[in-house]
């Protein structure tokens, strides 16, 4: 018991922190990603912070598997090379003894893993999916700010306001640019200026958004060109551009896992799949990490990292073309991407066993060569 809990120790501080750190550069790029859209007026910072958090249960079934992948090579390499194992072996723990050790975290994360592709991952996109509808039906007037340019539509429209009340879906003293650009060149063929002392938001019940301007004027220009039109309204209605998610923009990876069993499609057959074989994963490359740990003092501890990280990303890449070879119709659904488990496996078994046939084959050769030598 007290070398479960050591080895237990050890290997909890080394797979939290290289999760940590991974899940810190998938969330940042993430982030990065919505802070890009809240730039151009899709988000707002609230929502930016909820998706980010939503979405945080589906990244950590993908993170935790290689946090426990590497911190099982760390934690047991650095115990190789400062000769702990040594001493564990001289009191009687096997290489056996160790991966049954190992697995025992293995089938802990296994299950936590599983709790996450099948309930949490599910949930989180789903309420990520809600504040993105929730962020595209609304007024438009959360994005903009009071004497700012706030530019839009790929920076063909800026938008000017003096005063916005939100409360009222209401702007004053409201400037509107909008730039026509040649499709091939990018040349301007046309820009409209339109002013109005007061702008109002307001959505039908369709969910289309139209934006009512009163008590300005209209300028449009040709560039190059010296004349201009101009002229002047009480009122002037704009139907902005449609954004709202339909409920088929929501992809099968977001399914919650009642409406994958109850639909029969080759997309939610290989999505359960795959998120079987997320829970899968977790023993299989904990007994690969095993035998892989395993460093000469001399050689350092990073040797075979490179070599392990190269095997691990051929699991979940072989992983992920078979995903898409079933989606495709190239392979049967069944054994779909399971497979691949199986390949994996026997590879596993083959690291922790033939050092040990290896060893038997080399003390038969020796006590055959020792009788034949007695015989003569």
């Amino acid at each position: 018991m007290i070398i479960y809990r050591y080895l237990s120790r050890q290997l909890f501080w080394a797979t939290l922190a290289v999760s940590f750190v991974l899940t810190f550069i998938i969330v940042s790029s993430r982030f990065l990603r919505y802070l890009s859209d809240a730039a151009a007026g899709r988000f707002d910072g609230t929502a930016v912070l909820l998706i980010t958090g939503y979405r945080l249960p589906g990244f950590l079934e993908m993170v935790l598997p290689l946090g426990l992948f590497l911190g099982i090579l760390l934690s047991y390499g650095r115990m190789y090379l400062e000769n702990e194992m040594v001493v564990l072996q001289a009191c009687g723990v096997s290489q056996n003894r160790l991966v049954a050790l190992s697995m025992i975290p293995a089938l802990c994360m296994s299950a936590t893993i599983a709790y996450f592709a099948f309930y949490l991952a599910p949930w989180g996109a789903q309420q990520a999916y809600q504040v993105v509808l929730e962020q595209e039906r609304r007024s438009g007037l959360e994005v903009l700010s009071p004497r700012r340019f706030h530019s839009s539509n790929e920076g063909r429209t800026v938008t000017y306001a003096e005063e916005i009340d939100t409360e009222k879906s209401e702007m004053k003293n409201l400037f509107i640019v909008n730039y026509d650009r040649a499709a091939k060149t990018g040349a301007y063929r046309k820009v409209v200026l339109i002013r109005a002392q007061k702008g109002e938001y307001y959505i039908d019940d369709a969910g289309n958004r139209f934006l009512v301007m009163k008590n300005g004027e209209r300028f449009e220009v040709d560039p190059g060109n010296p004349d201009y039109t101009r002229f002047h309204y009480d009122e002037q209605t704009l139907k902005l551009k449609e954004k709202l998610i339909t409920a088929r923009a929501l992809k099968h990876e977001d399914y919650k896992t009642a409406d994958l069993l109850a639909e029969d499609s080759i997309l939610a057959k290989v999505e359960m799949q795959w998120r079987i074989s997320l829970a899968l994963l977790v023993p299989i490359v904990v007994l690969m990490a095993v035998p892989l740990a395993k460093v000469n003092p001399r050689q350092g501890r990073y040797l075979k990292m490179l070599p392990a990280i190269l095997l691990y990303l051929g699991y979940l890449s072989l992983l992920m073309a078979a995903k898409g070879a079933v989606e495709k119709g190239s392979i049967p659904v069944w054994p779909g991407i399971m497979w691949v488990h199986g390949v994996f496996l026997l590879v596993a078994l083959g690291l922790n066993y033939w050092p040990h046939w290896q060893l038997r084959r080399a003390k038969r050769r020796m006590d055959l060569e020792l009788q034949q030598a007695v015989a003569t």
